[in-house]
């Protein structure tokens, strides 16, 4: 399996962690901060879904996608992307080749929003 083409890398991302916090209230409140910015990263877009919302109707889009970026220690599967005004939840993310070059992260649109 070759390693990924660093040329490739010609998109901004960020990636995102979760906090909970008090709100004034005393009600626990999620919010998000950024753990990493300006991140060169490729994507691949791999598949998209549509399903419904409820048995009411409505439907939900679920995309499903790979960012491939430099290696960077720490990167969760409770975080998430965020690229081009949309966020991503990640659900995998792979050392490619476990040689702390790259990470290959897979994500997708769907509704958790990093949970």
């Amino acid at each position: 399996m070759p390693a990924p083409d660093p040329g490739r890398l010609d998109q901004q991302i960020t990636i995102q962690q979760r906090a909970t916090t008090k709100d004034a209230e005393g009600g626990m409140v999620d919010s998000w901060s950024d753990f990493a910015t300006n991140i060169w990263a490729a994507k691949n877009n791999l598949s998209g879904n549509e399903r419904a919302a409820t048995k009411q109707g409505g439907q939900v889009l679920d995309a499903r996608c790979e960012f491939t970026a430099y290696y960077m220690p720490n990167v969760t599967s409770a975080m998430r992307i965020l690229h081009a005004g949309s966020h991503y939840n990640i659900r995998h993310v792979n050392n490619f080749l476990e040689k702390n070059e790259y990470l290959i992260i897979t994500c997708d649109t769907g509704g958790n929003h990093g949970r």
